[in-house]
């Protein structure tokens, strides 16, 4: 009896794309070599990504987007002057493969968006100035178990001082194995995007105390003692000007002089964090195969 496959396996990804199924390995092959069984679609697959109202599915194999809000990336904000622990967000990727398929993916940085449409490429991790971002450290990670965040990873000691965005453990990731998942359950790995505002001291509140203190005994005691304490003013953006105001009064009194005041004071003006833009993340997807003679890929091949 002489075996000779007539079947390929293929996989592609699709949104939500269903295969038949067939039902014994028996139909994978066949044993006359007058019959031949025609290709048949085996599996599905599944894949994309969800973070706080947001849910994207990949429709044909394409990369999905997850965006993180320029409202989060402002609430580096909130707790103003000297802060220690980031701002925590989180996204996830959700996929499934059947039959012999598996899936991989890498993250990269899409770019900033602004809300009036306008958008920049965040070439190399590097922010745009003028933004809350160019003046923060994101690192973007993998979750560690059940989903925490709270061991944030170094960032690479080689990278540019300047660089505001780091992609950690985001290349050839892989979610599913293949053949892994027999009964197409969706498999979600969580990300972790820490967000820590590039604090710096505005001054140092330095405090001294003296003691001198007599003896039962008569004899005289001394001690001197030194602290200070970093002092900040409240997190901002750069200002951008000075708004100055001037008020003068005059009056008349009661005896008929005349008396006159004035004074003037100002005020820094700095741009509404409201407008940050927001922050593109890219999720590319990779169908890979437990037969090692299929290259991974994110289309059907035949």
């Amino acid at each position: 009896m002489r075996l000779r496959t007539t079947l390929s396996l293929t996989a592609a990804i699709a949104g939500v794309m269903a295969f038949g199924v067939v039902s014994t390995a028996n139909a994978l092959w066949t044993a006359n070599d007058a019959v031949v069984v025609p290709e048949l679609r085996t599996g599905a697959v599944i894949f994309g990504a969800a973070a706080e109202s947001q849910r994207v599915l990949s429709a044909a194999g394409e990369p999905v987007e997850i965006t993180l809000p320029g409202t989060e990336i402002a609430t580096v904000l909130d707790q103003g002057g000297l802060r220690t622990e980031p701002v925590i967000w989180r996204f996830q990727v959700t996929g499934a493969a059947l039959g012999i398929a598996g899936l991989d993916y890498d993250i990269t940085l899409g770019d900033q968006v602004w809300h009036d449409g306008r958008s920049a490429e965040l070439a190399g991790g590097v922010a745009q100035d003028g933004t809350l971002l160019a003046d923060s450290t994101v690192r973007i990670y993998p979750a560690g178990l059940g989903d925490d965040c709270s061991v944030i990873p170094d960032a690479p000691v080689d990278g540019e001082a300047a660089v505001n965005v780091h992609l950690l453990d985001a290349s050839d990731r892989t979610l599913q194995a293949p053949a892994a998942n027999p009964t197409g359950t969706e498999v979600t790995q969580t990300w972790c995007v820490a967000m820590l505002w590039n604090h710096r001291a505005d001054g140092v509140y330095v405090s001294e105390a003296s003691a001198r203190g007599i003896a039962v005994d008569g004899s005289e005691n001394r001690d001197f003692d030194t602290w200070d304490a970093a002092v900040a003013f409240p997190a901002s953006l750069n200002a951008i000007g000075v708004y100055d105001h001037t008020a003068w009064a005059e009056g008349t009194g009661d005896d008929g002089t005349l008396s006159r005041d004035d004074s003037s004071w100002s005020g820094s003006v700095h741009p509404d964090p409201a407008g940050e833009p927001d922050l593109v993340i890219r999720i590319d997807p990779r169908v890979t195969n437990a037969n090692p003679a299929v290259a991974p890929g994110d289309h059907a091949t035949r």
